[in-house]
């Protein structure tokens, strides 16, 4: 049984990794809790835009607007009527991730994409990892939020006999299970029916932002200067 689940486990890395095989991932920063990667991208196809130049701003920017809902919710708000939607990533989260996955963009080549990983430990959860990875396509930033505040042994519930940690493999979730991501403000959210499709396990999980309209909703949002 151990062996088929590790069989399982390692079929779910290649179809998200893509089958083709390029370079090692190449580390550009870490710290006992973060890890950020460059690593080869088999489902390219014609090649992302990069190297990107995003600035750090515009990163923090970004995965402060990133929101998750829960799937299991059958709670919704009394006001809209929705499962509420909670940030994905917390202030000290974007000032930590968002100079590292800025320079790792300005490193990345056509055939790449960024990949983060960050342990997180609270004394309510206890260890819980977040994971994923982002490239730019065109004027798209495409966000995969595999994991966020996942425990190692959520995966345990689907069979699976042993916790997982994606240390290795940012983009695998550890279950399926759990939250779909969103952005707000949803303009600067670009449709399904909009954008490059690029397959993975969980569409749930991919939030592309049009950087143009994002530029736009920020400089609305700024408060006018005094006369």
């Amino acid at each position: 049984m151990q062996i088929w689940m590790r069989f399982t486990a390692i079929l779910m890395v290649l179809l998200i990794s893509g089958c083709a095989t390029g370079s090692p991932p190449r580390g550009v920063y870490q710290d006992p809790a973060t890890i950020i990667r460059i690593q080869f991208d088999g489902k390219a196809g014609p090649g992302h835009s990069h190297p990107a130049a995003i600035s750090p701003d515009v990163i923090r920017h970004v995965l402060n607007g990133i929101r998750i809902r829960s799937r299991n919710s059958f709670v919704p708000s009394i006001i809209t009527g929705e499962a509420s939607l909670v940030a994905a990533f917390s202030t000290e989260e974007q000032a930590v991730l968002g100079p590292q996955l800025s320079q790792a963009l300005a490193e990345a080549k056509p055939d790449e994409l960024v990949t983060f990983y960050r342990r997180v430990s609270t004394p309510a959860v206890g260890l819980a990892i977040t994971s994923g990875g982002l490239f730019v396509h065109g004027r798209h930033l495409y966000v995969v939020l595999a994991n966020d505040r996942t425990l190692p042994s959520e995966g345990m519930s689907q069979s699976i006999v042993s916790e997982i940690d994606p240390v290795d493999s940012p983009l695998l979730p550890i279950s399926r299970a759990g939250f779909r991501a969103s952005f707000a403000p949803a303009t600067t959210m670009v449709p399904e029916d909009e954008r490059w499709f690029w397959p993975y396990i969980d569409q749930g999980r991919v939030v592309v932002i049009d950087l143009v309209q994002l530029g736009r909703d920020t400089r609305s949002q700024k408060p006018s200067a005094s006369p």
